[in-house]
């Protein structure tokens, strides 16, 4: 027969094991979100006046995402990297593309689409060609000057805005199997304004004329930097990150603070891209 004390002694220690076990779930499931929240990621960055200023952190990049650049071949591939270079695989192609969006041109045989909010995204020289590269697209012949090339001859940009987007597929697939990488990196030229010293006056990545923000598969961001100036005409710069991981399925892009089109000044710093380079697009889990 259990007396009144026995029964409320029972229910108090059910209840201590109850909170303990309440305690010991919350404690598991804090570090597993904690542990999902940042990894970071290897950084490659730089900035100069000319190719070669750059030229030694975009191979380490290389390196880093490994060999071999799988250049069309349809995938899954488990290694290598993939790259765009813009040129039509001939320096001597001076073409300018029109603007469109989406822009599929690398869609099935490098497993890379863009997109932009603004008119559409086009590949050019900064001037020259049948087209007149950007100098003429843009209305601008400074663009002839203010712009050049980390592989000869064409750069790429958004036109009507400063947004670029860009989502991974494997390649082979015509775009329909959704894929993640595990590094991202891009060149850029004419990035004048360094971080802090944006329109705003603000300081952190916010104040930075060009960033690269980096997403998962569910739209979480995983990391976010500004890309490092080099004040001057015709610089070049470079950012990318890589991880143990392919986890990045979609990047955005902001080159510069404003669209292409005004004049390169201390109110308006035009930024417009060359190569890019990325992992081996895998599989989503």
């Amino acid at each position: 027969m259990h007396t009144k004390q026995s029964v409320t002694n029972s229910v108090i220690a059910a209840f201590g094991l109850l909170l303990t076990l309440l305690a010991v779930s919350q404690t598991a499931q804090a570090e597993d979100i904690q542990s999902r929240q940042f990894v970071a990621p290897a950084v490659f960055q730089a900035a100069g006046t000319n190719v070669a200023s750059i030229q030694s952190t975009v191979d380490a990049f290389r390196a880093r995402l490994g060999d071999p650049n799988n250049l069309n071949n349809p995938g899954p591939l488990k290694t290598g990297r993939r790259e765009i270079n813009w040129d039509g695989g001939n320096p001597d192609v001076l073409d300018t593309t029109a603007p469109v969006t989406p822009f599929n041109v690398f869609l099935n045989t490098r497993g890379s689409q863009f997109t932009t909010p603004g008119l559409g995204l086009s590949q050019g020289p900064p001037s020259g060609g049948p087209q007149g590269g950007f100098a003429v697209l843009f209305g601008n012949p400074t663009y002839g000057k203010i712009f050049t090339t980390f592989s000869p001859s064409r750069l790429f940009t958004p036109v009507g805005s400063n947004i670029t987007e860009a989502a991974f597929f494997i390649p082979g697939t015509n775009g329909t199997v959704p894929a993640k990488v595990r590094g991202f990196g891009a060149v850029f030229t004419d990035v004048d304004q360094p971080d802090g010293d944006g329109p705003a006056g603000r300081r952190g990545n916010r104040g930075a004329s060009t960033l690269i923000d980096y997403f998962d598969q569910n739209g979480r961001l995983l990391f976010s930097s500004f890309v490092p100036a080099s004040p001057g005409d015709a610089s070049l710069s470079f950012f990318g990150i890589v991880f143990d991981d392919a986890r990045i399925a979609s990047v955005r892009i902001k080159a510069g603070n404003v669209a292409p089109g005004p004049n390169d000044d201390e109110r308006h710093d035009v930024v417009v891209m060359d190569d890019f380079i990325y992992g081996e697009p895998q599989l989503l889990q």
